[in-house]
């Protein structure tokens, strides 16, 4: 226990320290690590669910353009889906996408003619899952919005 002269002998100790200096580090960076790992899987769910829309805006933009009388299914009998551009938004996008919460907004004149435009916007809530980031974020649910327009080129 006592050293030459008296002193006390604090070898051991110092190691101890060093110990839970390191475990103190590592609880700090593996938090730290989860946040921006939970962050990066928001963001890449974002980018995926914002392409989805965007191919169903696209479909139906392109739809109306070739048939713009069909805008829903409530249009007419000849309408009916698949014939018309809600109907075709909502499956281009992909089952990733809940289009019951998705609002579809379709711009066309009226009366309508060759060579007016016609143009689709969706508009989607995007819900964070990790805890953290919509602490961060301030706001949850994020909404997503995409639009396309095109020209009638049919009758």
């Amino acid at each position: 226990m006592g050293g030459k002269n008296g002193t006390i002998n604090n070898r051991g100790h110092g190691r101890q320290f060093e110990r839970g200096q390191s475990l103190v580090e590592v609880s700090i960076g593996f938090v730290i690590l989860v946040i921006i790992l939970s962050g990066l899987l928001d963001l890449g769910r974002a980018y995926f669910i914002h392409i989805a829309l965007e191919d169903g805006v696209g479909e139906a933009a392109l739809y109306l353009s070739i048939n713009p009388g069909c805008r829903t299914a409530a249009d007419g009998p000849e309408c009916a889906d698949p014939n018309n551009a809600t109907y075709r938004a909502e499956n281009a996008g992909g089952a990733q996408v809940d289009w019951h919460s998705a609002t579809i907004d379709i711009d066309r004149p009226d009366p309508y003619g060759v060579g007016d435009p016609v143009s689709v916007s969706i508009t989607y809530p995007f819900h964070l899952v990790s805890p953290f980031m919509p602490r961060f974020a301030g706001i949850n649910p994020i909404y997503l919005g995409v639009s396309a327009s095109q020209v009638i080129i049919g009758e």
